[in-house]
């Protein structure tokens, strides 16, 4: 008797220990954000804070992990040049490995353009990134570069003002990249295994979007789901065919589409493209469910939001509800079913890393909004506002430390003035005014949090030039 307890407690927690996950794959984990894990609820700069590590050069990506190693990408160089991929330890921070890759166009490091953005995929044959050269390179999980696709080179020069931001998704056999530019865009599936693409969907010229494309499944078949230049589009991942677009939106130019089992949340804002019905907007955070009728994939809209605006960060939808974030700080939660909202509150900073939902061991669900400003607000899913902690990532010596280093490290990478690409538009007033001024305007100040990951029971943030582990 007393052996088969034993064995039933073993059992249990084994079995408790597989249902937290240790691997975030790529951009907002599987696409929705969603992870079972066991964080933290309490830290500040003096405590709960396992590392701190500086990433070499400066990037906007978010970190992602497999087994025990933390992938995040950065570049460096006046065109951006240098693109580089870094491996750190997941328990101890240090900097295992850093892989180089010669960009085959050029980017300018101009601190309004995208710089490292993309955020990479990981699966067990190692990691796979894309920079805003259109450069996408696999390596393997100690770094060594297995194939290199410049994609940007072999299709043609990309008329966006801020630069290519979007992430790579993948599936087993495929990565997929998103390009929507004023120009002829397009989506292209690579093959995983040596670099070759495998189909490419025409899009005809597009506004200028930085989303990226996130996989939904449907029956056995996945989808391509692109929720981006005013659309929402579904393709065949094995074969790029395209079987339905959803159209008339306005303003998802930046958050992601999210997807959670059959249903797709969009979001959408009013900052750029000629977005500045606010009705309209809001209307375009809706929520679209899939439909399969006969073998048929197709969708429907379930609601569109009255008030809701997400700004950078992606929707998310967790627990009942479905949470968005603006430009100025405002936390809108949608009922999930019905699309009417429970409450908005302002939490004092935006958020350009998207919310993760996170369920604990003990069936806890909590929700971690990552401000930019380090900050770290977690609420307790429900139809109020319910803060269960307000933590601090670093003190003002290191935001003032940061800030040097972010200056320094624009300074060393200026494009010379013989060189820049002549300013047009807005771009051009802005270029004759200092650069404090201008982020005083973009609220661009460093350091800004751009990404995180969850891994079992650390959570991982991502500065322009630093790395976070909370955790024990």
């Amino acid at each position: 008797m007393a052996l088969r307890q034993l064995l039933i407690v073993l059992f249990a927690i084994s079995n408790s220990a597989t249902t937290i996950a240790q691997e975030w794959t790529g951009f907002r984990g599987d696409g929705s954000g969603i992870t079972r894990a066991d964080l933290p609820t309490r830290w500040s700069p003096g405590q709960g804070i396992a590392w701190q590590s500086d990433i070499p050069g400066y990037g906007q990506s978010s970190p992602v992990v497999w087994g025990n190693q933390v992938y995040v990408t950065s570049s460096s160089g006046p065109f951006q040049q240098d693109c580089q991929v870094h491996a750190f330890d997941l328990q101890s921070g240090n900097k295992l490995w850093t892989s180089h890759i010669d960009a085959t166009t050029k980017v300018e490091n101009y601190f309004r353009n995208s710089r490292a953005a993309p955020t990479c995929c990981v699966d067990t044959n190692g990691v796979y990134s894309f920079f805003a050269s259109g450069d996408v390179t696999a390596m393997s999980h100690d770094g060594l570069v297995r194939w290199t696709t410049p994609v940007i080179k072999t299709y043609g020069d990309v008329d966006n003002e801020r630069g290519v931001a979007s992430s790579l998704a993948q599936t087993d056999n495929h990565l997929f990249v998103l390009i929507d530019h004023h120009g002829p865009s397009y989506l292209v599936a690579i093959d995983k295994h040596d670099g070759e693409m495998a189909w490419k969907a025409d899009r005809g010229e597009r506004v200028p979007s930085w989303s990226s494309p996130v996989i939904a499944t449907l029956g056995e078949r996945n989808l391509v789901i692109t929720s981006s230049a005013d659309t929402v589009d579904a393709y065949d991942a094995e074969t790029g065919e395209s079987l339905w677009q959803l159209d008339g939106l306005q303003g998802n130019h930046i958050p992601s589409a999210s997807i959670v089992g059959d249903e797709v949340f969009v979001g959408s804002t009013t900052m750029y493209g000629g977005a500045t019905d606010e009705d309209a907007t809001a209307g375009s955070n809706c929520c679209i469910r899939l439909t399969n009728d006969d073998g048929k994939p197709g969708y429907e809209v379930r609601w569109g939001a009255e008030r809701a605006n997400s700004y950078y960060s992606t929707p998310l939808a967790f627990a009942g509800y479905v949470y968005y974030v603006n430009k100025v700080g405002v936390l809108y939660c949608i009922d999930q079913t019905t699309g009417e909202q429970r409450f908005a509150r302002r939490i004092g900073n935006p958020c350009w890393a998207s919310a993760v939902g996170i369920t604990r061991a003990d069936g806890e669900q909590l929700v971690y909004f990552v401000m930019k400003n380090g900050f770290t607000i977690i609420l307790q899913p429900g139809d109020e506002y319910d803060q269960v902690a307000r933590n601090q990532l670093y003190d003002a010596s290191a935001m003032m430390d940061a800030r040097e280093a972010a200056e320094k490290q624009r300074k060393a990478n200026a494009v010379p003035a013989d060189q820049a690409a002549p300013k047009t538009g807005p771009e051009k007033v802005f270029a004759g005014m200092p650069e404090s001024q201008l982020h005083q305007m973009f609220s661009y100040g460093d350091p800004m949090v751009y990404g995180v990951a969850v891994a079992g029971n650390r959570l991982v943030i991502r500065t322009g030039q630093h790395l976070f582990c909370v955790g024990e």
